[in-house]
């Protein structure tokens, strides 16, 4: 199955430019959709997320910079402006309001696509470094950092707090004896005077949750008085 094209709304009152751009980007790869107000501009991204805007700035119902504005509180998607208007201070507002980019009225439609292809590339690379900061998967096993969840296999874990502690520093260690030490001080906030016991209990019932036992593509292996290794097969 091939990868969904990008969606882009393109927000313009005059219609029949609206219908010459949607026409063009669909020929070029992508989905369009048109909204000829801010009214409608609202209930099309509540239909579905767009992942780039196009947007005028005069239009009948609002201006292009307050709804870029109230976007921004829901979505972090590019947003261009297509506009008319040249002066500088209008460039400095639709970027003040956190638009992405600014292109005047007449545009060449190669610079357009130019531009749209790097704002979702740019888009896409900060997704990808944004899910790498919040999601580690190792084998079958995924970590939701931020939710603080591990699956296997899309079979929620049910971790404790504590668990979810010590597998996160072991996957992010992997291939390496995470000592006894280590976990504790790292997970308990304080040192361990000696004692393993409350590593080796957590360590244990982390296991089993996990399937570890009968897992075939990863394994914690226990180095005994030591400390202990996640790794994948």
């Amino acid at each position: 199955m091939s990868e969904r094209a990008p969606l882009i709304l393109i927000v313009e009152d005059d219609v029949e430019l609206a219908r010459l751009n949607a026409r063009f980007l669909k020929y070029r790869g992508y989905d369009a959709v048109v909204a000829n107000t801010v009214k409608e501009a609202r209930a099309a991204f509540k239909k579905a997320a767009p992942d780039l805007f196009l947007l005028d700035v005069e239009l009948p119902d609002g201006d292009g910079f307050s709804l870029c504005e109230e976007l921004r509180q829901d979505t972090d998607a590019p947003i261009l402006f297509l506009t008319g208007r040249t002066e500088t201070k209008d460039k400095v507002k639709g970027l003040n309001t956190s638009g992405d980019y600014y292109l005047t009225k007449p545009f060449d439609s190669d610079v357009l696509l130019a531009v749209i292809r790097n704002l979702l590339r740019k888009s896409e690379q900060t997704r990808k470094k944004i899910d790498e900061a919040t999601v580690l998967t190792k084998g079958s096993v995924t970590l939701r950092i931020d939710e603080r969840k591990a699956f296997v296999e899309d079979r929620d874990a049910g971790l404790t707090p504590k668990e979810f502690a010590v597998l996160l520093i072991l996957m992010q260690n992997e291939d390496v004896e995470v000592s006894c030490e280590r976990i504790y001080e790292s997970v308990w906030g304080t040192k361990m005077y000696g004692d393993p016991q409350p590593v080796r209990l957590h360590m244990s019932r982390l296991k089993k949750k996990l399937g570890e036992e009968d897992a075939s593509d990863f394994n914690i292996f226990t180095e005994y008085g030591r400390g202990y290794t996640f790794s994948t097969l």
